[in-house]
């Protein structure tokens, strides 16, 4: 019996049975500091909705992190919705936040059309930020 088949045969992986698809990027933070310093509000919104800017507001150490962090989040769900989600734009996907804090992605456009092709029932995202760096995964059952 192989590790796979003896985690499986425990019950140790019943939470994995779900999953369908899994999406991870990670986004330097300077990078896009000084991308957007560059091209100023505009690359802002062609990356980010409004709702998305107004949870990035802050210091602008903490606005770039937060902006970061949402931009990894959004091609981690891109990436999870693989094929299905080929064309889709950056705004077609956005990254909330529900009452705890948690990042919520809502989907909307050919976001939300690949979704429901791909016939996904749930999309899960977490992000996380280490050593001038974004990091995101997204999961989808």
């Amino acid at each position: 019996m192989s590790a796979a088949e003896a985690l499986t045969a425990t019950g140790a992986l019943p939470a994995l049975a779900g999953i369908r698809a899994v999406g991870i990027d990670v986004v330097d933070v300077e990078r896009l500091r000084g991308m957007v310093e560059r091209r100023g509000q505009r690359i802002v919104d062609r990356l980010l909705t409004v709702n998305e800017q107004a949870l990035c507001d802050g210091s602008p150490r903490h606005r770039a992190h937060r902006m970061a962090g949402r931009i990894a989040a959004k091609e981690a769900v891109r990436k999870a919705l693989g094929g299905y989600g080929e064309g889709c734009g950056w705004l077609d996907v956005e990254i909330g936040r529900d009452a705890s804090g948690q990042p919520v992605p809502r989907l909307t456009g050919r976001a939300d059309e690949a979704f429901r092709r791909a016939d996904y029932s749930g999309l899960h995202v977490s992000i996380s930020h280490e050593a001038g760096v974004a990091v995101a995964i997204a999961v989808a059952d």
